[in-house]
């Protein structure tokens, strides 16, 4: 029996986030074939603080219900901030980092999305000092996540602390520990460097990719097509490097995702990705 080698394509909820519910999202990626999705745990869909573990099962058998397993979960770092100097809110952040590491692990979801904070633009703090608070919650945040059986992906981000590939592996391979990997974003890569190196370069730590279209002088998450993003050449990059993980199209650009879904899916199969669920 031949194997699909298509990198697999999974969807996300976050384009419908202050559009529509949780569940017509949920019924319009069924119905496009996605049988995996990145769960944004944002409000109004959904707020792991506010949960307990019976609203986790609830929730995984909503999940169920349309066909779909959550491969990770994601709650956007709007306001969560493990870069913040106020340790007040470093520490609420690790609480809601926290909360979510359980939710995943509650519904079967692998991966934590977590970004490594925001730095003040007029006075940012000393970089050593940075890096010292953002290690310190990030070890704790790793016992969280070993108990869980989670792994925390550290996301590029062009308007937070460490958005190059480089600056990642740095930190992921001096913490070195078996629950910290890297989620590529390539549409935040853009203004920053080539997305395909960005994945040579993050290879041996890449636990989930983010796609979607941007401009190099317009930060977006639009729909393949429009921008400066070179899909089969992302392809080419994951498939040079035996990339075996989930490729989430995080739509955001506060534009309605329905009408244009399958024709995004289309672009995105042609360059080399696929809605299979080979896990």
């Amino acid at each position: 029996m031949a194997v699909d080698t298509r990198l697999t394509l999974s969807g996300c909820n976050f384009g419908w986030l202050h559009l529509e519910p949780l569940d017509k999202a949920l019924a319009v990626l069924a119905d496009h074939g996605f049988t995996t999705l990145e769960l944004t745990t944002a409000p109004p869909h959904v707020q792991s603080s506010t949960m307990n573990r019976e609203d986790h099962v609830d929730l995984a058998r909503r999940l169920d219900r349309y066909g779909l397993r959550a491969v990770s979960t994601n709650p956007t770092f709007c306001d969560i901030n493990l870069a913040s100097t106020n340790p007040d809110f470093r520490a609420l952040s690790e609480d809601q980092i926290g909360r979510e590491l359980e939710l995943a692990s509650d519904i079967g979801a692998g991966t934590v999305v977590v970004m490594p904070g925001r730095l003040h633009a007029l006075a940012p703090a000393p970089a050593e000092v940075v890096r010292r608070d953002l290690i310190d919650s990030l070890t704790r945040l790793l016992d969280r996540a070993e108990t869980a059986g989670v792994t925390i992906g550290l996301e590029n981000s062009p308007y937070g602390y460490l958005g190059s590939s480089e600056e990642l592996v740095a930190l992921t391979d001096e913490i070195d520990h078996p629950r910290l990997g890297i989620v590529y974003d390539v549409a935040n890569a853009l203004a920053i460097e080539d997305p395909a190196e960005g994945i040579a370069t993050v290879a041996h730590r890449l636990v989930l990719t983010h796609l979607s279209d941007a401009w190099r002088d317009r930060w977006t998450h639009t729909s393949p097509g429009r921008g400066d993003i070179d899909f089969a050449a992302i392809a080419g990059a994951l498939s040079a490097i035996d990339y075996t993980g989930h490729n989430v199209y995080e739509l955001i650009d506060m534009e309605p995702p329905e009408p244009r879904l399958e024709e995004d899916i289309a672009a995105l199969e042609k360059a080399g990705f696929a809605c299979l669920d080979l896990a």
